[in-house]
């Protein structure tokens, strides 16, 4: 019966040291990018998410930089997850008249010769390539508005951006299928949604769009269960149960509390709103950690810096206002990743009640 209880207490220890935590945040050309790892190394965070463009103008820069933000990822044991960004997301059918027709098939090779010249570069270094960010919200009913609520099922999605943007995807995924048949990897291909559009995987896949790994984006508010998703005007669902239908697994790789989209919303301690953002991140956090119907291989929040030239609420995301500025968020993320906290920090967590 000890031993039982011993191996018990083993696996369950293993289960919770699974679930890896980190954050989104900028790429190499626009920050320096070692004190960050430095930052993440010592708050027990071992994943960055951040955006790649692979467009003509970015070609000169954007390899050379993703090797060094590679090599400084090695040397402080961070785990990378770079998300592609095509020409066609800033309108551009033909990839600057690279492909004169701009049809589907003009939108299939620029999926896979971006895909293909840029991700092969990096085969041996990075394992998991997200192909495109919130693709799903691009949808729009009849009335010109997006599927929150919605968007359950692929006829839900059969419109002619969709079908445009299945053959930028189904290229790129193509073009990592050959790279690992080429050299032997196992890089993974990572497919995006949000909210309730959970029929956007299922459209692509029908459509050819070959994904390993689930990227999910959460964003809610206090009193919300994902075990009871809230579905628009039908029923609600257990989040969890139905990402697990999908036999993938997932990563969370946008989180962070539904009130910071609230107008009132101070971005300060004290202030009304600002504390329950940190109670709902808490609970999120706990959800997250506790679900056992899907494996879930990391929690990302987004995102690790204000943004204070952008608009509200895009501004006031960040864990820190600045590398030397944290948030109590910062705090709060730490203790669950099991990183370093002062005896300060845990003061501001602890008269809280986080």
């Amino acid at each position: 019966m000890l031993l039982l209880l011993a191996v018990a207490v083993v696996a369950s220890c293993a289960d919770a040291l699974a679930l890896e935590w980190g954050v989104g945040g900028p790429p190499q050309k626009r920050r320096d990018l070692e004190p960050i790892f430095q930052l993440m190394k010592a708050r027990g965070l071992t994943q960055y998410r951040t955006g790649l463009n692979l467009t003509q103008d970015a070609e000169p820069v954007e390899a050379p930089m993703f090797r060094k933000t590679v090599a400084l990822a090695k040397r402080y044991s961070i785990t990378l997850h770079p998300l592609i960004n095509f020409p066609f997301r800033y309108g551009d059918r033909t990839d600057r008249g690279r492909y004169p027709k701009g049809d589907g098939e003009a939108l299939y090779r620029q999926g896979y010769d971006r895909t293909y010249a840029f991700v092969r570069q990096f085969s041996a270094d990075v394992l998991d390539w997200e192909l495109e960010n919130e693709i799903n919200l691009l949808a729009l009913d009849s009335d010109g508005k997006k599927l929150f609520g919605r968007g359950m099922t692929a006829a839900d999605f059969e419109m002619p951006v969709m079908e445009d943007w299945a053959q930028v995807l189904h290229g790129a995924s193509d073009a990592i299928d050959q790279i690992n048949r080429e050299t032997g990897s196992h890089l993974r291909k990572v497919l995006n949604t949000t909210s309730t559009m959970l029929g956007f995987l299922d459209f692509m896949e029908s459509r050819g769009v070959k994904y390993d790994v689930i990227s999910y984006h959460y964003y809610e508010v206090a009193g919300q269960n994902p075990h009871r998703h809230w579905n628009g005007r039908n029923l609600p669902f257990d989040l969890f149960k139905k990402l697990a239908s999908y036999r993938r697994p997932v990563t969370f790789n946008e989180v962070n509390c539904g009130e910071i989209y609230k107008p009132a919303y101070g971005n300060q301690p004290g202030d009304a709103l600002t504390e329950q953002c940190l109670r709902t991140l808490r609970d999120t956090f706990q959800y997250l950690k506790n679900q056992k119907d899907v494996e879930i291989e990391s929690v990302m929040v987004y995102e690790l810096f204000d943004e204070p030239q952008k608009k509200p609420p895009e501004n006031r995301f960040g864990l820190m206002y600045e590398i030397d500025r944290p948030k109590v968020a910062l705090f709060l993320l730490s203790e669950f990743a099991g990183g370093r906290l002062s005896a300060e920090e845990l003061t501001e967590l602890r008269t809280r009640g986080l």
